[in-house]
């Protein structure tokens, strides 16, 4: 955990993070708006919008993906506006969303967290939802299939996904939004 983590968005963690993230997020602005100065202009304006609710933000290792996913929506904010203001077809994609591919670096790097935190939770599950999980996510198979193979119940296997899949919510909680 750095020293940023953990505490609430107080003025001098906010300048820790600006000074961080800045850069990152006119990046990853400019691939939306294709405008230096404008990208620019929309991440200062994530900045505002997060210091303004500085007092419900608490500090946690998934702060980038919050700014990210802020600075995404800052955009495309802006870029539906301009869409609305021209009032033309072809004038922007309100729909475009940053690239996720091998080529992409901060994708990779997200995939890659998110599929160690999976793999451990999964790794953490009881033997039993580990193996019903399993076989329902990885090898594809019914609730029924799964029943017979294992010889329980098809509410047996439901109650275990169920469990499994509150487990990796919890774990992931930080990474998943609530739109």
């Amino acid at each position: 955990m750095s020293h940023l983590e953990g505490y609430p968005l107080d003025k001098e963690r906010f300048e820790e993070i600006f000074t961080k993230y800045y850069s990152m997020l006119c990046i990853i602005a400019y691939d939306y708006l294709k405008d230096k100065s404008l990208a620019e202009e929309m991440v200062q304006e994530t900045f505002l919008a997060v210091w303004e609710k500085r007092n419900s933000i608490v500090v946690t290792p998934a702060i980038k993906y919050f700014l990210i996913k802020s600075t995404q929506n800052t955009c495309l904010q802006y870029l539906r506006k301009k869409k609305t203001e021209t009032q033309s077809i072809d004038a922007v994609s309100t729909d475009k969303f940053i690239s996720w591919s091998d080529n992409y670096p901060l994708g990779q790097l997200f995939e890659k967290e998110i599929a160690g935190i999976i793999e451990q939770t999964v790794h953490s599950f009881p033997p039993q939802i580990k193996k019903v999980f399993i076989l329902s996510r990885y090898r594809e198979m019914t609730y029924s299939q799964i029943a017979n193979l294992l010889n329980v119940s098809q509410n047996t296997v439901k109650t275990q996904i169920k469990i499994a899949l509150s487990r990796l919510r919890f774990a992931l909680k930080d990474y998943l939004t609530t739109e």
